[in-house]
């Protein structure tokens, strides 16, 4: 008993420290261009800004809020975003220590130990600057969390009231991070209604969930309606919340199979080891488990469907949002696998034993460990202290730009965080292409009345104005210079500052 709880404890201390010492690797990894314009919405936040009305963007508040909440208490540099996010993972792995030995699932005790790695170790290993800090993959963390207290709540009576409150708090920070979640809660309040009108009676959900629930839901969403009110954007946030995606979803030329295809072909080569031994744990799933793991399996599905439905996107680090229920049903099925490796090979010794464990889990692993090691490894590995995949286009301007001169960027955001400057006109220069008529009107009333004395338009976008609006491109072409001719784009500098 003793040496089973030693045994634990250094599993724990070993994923751990496995865990850290990956993501301080990946921690100086420049910021992608979804992250940089994070941060720039962010800084405009912390600055007073009104968010969505000051710069706008489609997505929810909730990534705003964990980057404010980044820059606010460890920095705003690439690496403080970083390490912020690889605190949050840690709590996560904390969290998962402390719930997963609860089922006793494994046949091998340490194996709790092991599932944080099979979940955060795993994102951290295939996570490039362009999956790192995404939404998709930190909202597993309160996605985790749900299923958890409503299975607690399902097998017990005590703090229900507690318990359906904080339920319905994660359900209103996940709804408002990102509202096409919103199938997966749903699934999850399904599959619990289901199983407790099953065991219990349909007054159990009416007299001790309902309402706890529906009062933890107002609590995040009455700040943010709070908030809505205060600033006047009503209107604004009922058109990006609700008008604006359903016009986006049907922009024809914007649905391209080739992403899909390159995201399922990146997330496949990653995970096709973990996702056949998920397979297999699929029917391991003790019988005494079903409420959790039906949960966790309506993760997977619906999460799947979810990422298939935002079809004008199909990014891969979308399919960051399956991490848990994988990784979850893998271990499961490793469980399995090397339990009966080891009744059949039968060590004689138990350090042999535990080289069987370490090998077989380091095999199941092994396209982390490759990816990790083709990315330490890699000439362009980008890490602040010797490459910065937008330097090069911006460096010109760094030099000469003065900190009273706006700039506006039709491409990567990036270029604000390089050159200090926050962007001063609302439109979002690097979701062009997902703007409609309305939106290219408003650009362009809105560059006329305020223009920026820097302007850079990435390659192809100089089309892709001309061909929507026009006279927005003549304005720009009769009132504007080239400046300096980059990699990705050009840089154009008010005449009249000439």
């Amino acid at each position: 008993m003793i040496l089973q709880y030693i045994e634990s404890r250094l599993a724990i201390i070993a994923t751990l420290l496995l865990i850290i010492t990956v993501g301080l690797i990946k921690s100086p990894t420049v910021l992608g261009g979804d992250q940089s314009l994070f941060v720039v919405i962010a800084q405009l936040l912390d600055s007073g800004k009104v968010l969505y009305k000051d710069l706008f963007d489609y997505k929810q508040p909730g990534i705003f809020l964990f980057y404010l909440a980044a820059g606010k208490t460890i920095g705003w540099s690439d690496i403080s975003i970083h390490l912020f996010e690889l605190g949050y993972w840690v709590l996560f792995s904390a969290i998962l220590f402390h719930s997963i030995k609860e089922y006793q699932l494994f046949r091998l005790d340490y194996f709790n130990a092991l599932l944080p790695l099979f979940i955060v170790g795993v994102y951290y290993c295939n996570a490039t600057f362009f999956q790192l800090t995404q939404l998709e993959a930190l909202i597993n963390f309160p996605l985790f969390l749900i299923i958890w207290l409503l299975d607690k709540a399902y097998k017990t009576d005590n703090n229900l009231f507690a318990t359906y409150l904080a339920i319905g708090v994660l359900i209103g920070i996940v709804v408002l991070s990102k509202l096409v979640f919103a199938p997966i809660i749903f699934s999850f309040l399904l599959i619990h209604f289901i199983f407790t009108i099953k065991y219990k009676n349909f007054k159990h959900i009416i007299n001790k969930q309902l309402l706890p629930i529906i009062l933890g839901l107002m609590l995040p969403v009455s700040i943010f309606l709070g908030y809505i009110f205060t600033h006047q954007i009503e209107n604004l946030v009922l058109e990006i919340f609700f008008k604006i995606p359903t016009s986006v979803i049907g922009l024809t030329d914007q649905i391209d199979p080739s992403r899909l295809y390159g995201s399922i072909s990146w997330f496949g080569r990653k995970m096709i080891l973990l996702v056949l031994l998920a397979a297999i744990a699929f029917f391991l799933i003790p019988k005494k488990e079903f409420h959790f793991f039906g949960l966790v399996l309506s993760w997977g599905i619906v999460g799947l469907v979810v990422i298939l439905m935002q079809k004008t996107s199909w990014w891969s680090y979308q399919f960051q949002l399956l991490y848990v229920p994988i990784g979850l049903l893998a271990l499961l099925g490793l469980d399995f696998v090397l339990y009966h490796l080891l009744l059949i090979t039968n060590p004689k010794r138990q350090f042999i034993a535990n080289l069987i464990v370490v090998a077989v889990v380091a095999l199941a692993l092994n396209n982390q460990i490759t990816s990790l090691k083709q990315g330490i490894m890699s000439k362009n590995y980008t890490k602040l202290s010797s490459f910065d995949y937008a330097k090069d286009d911006a460096v010109k301007i760094m030099e000469v730009i003065k900190p009273e001169e706006a700039i506006f960027i039709c491409g990567n955001p990036r270029m604000y965080v390089l050159t200090s400057h926050l962007p001063e006109l609302s439109t979002n220069g690097w979701i062009l292409e997902y703007y409609l008529d309305y939106q290219w009107e408003a650009f362009y009333e809105e560059f006329k009345n305020k223009p920026p004395v820097y302007l850079f338009v990435k390659n192809d976008y100089d089309k892709l104005i001309e061909l929507k609006i026009e006279r927005l491109w003549e304005l720009i072409i009769n009132n504007y210079s080239e400046y300096d001719i980059v990699e990705n784009g050009k840089w154009y500098k008010k005449n009249s500052q000439l």
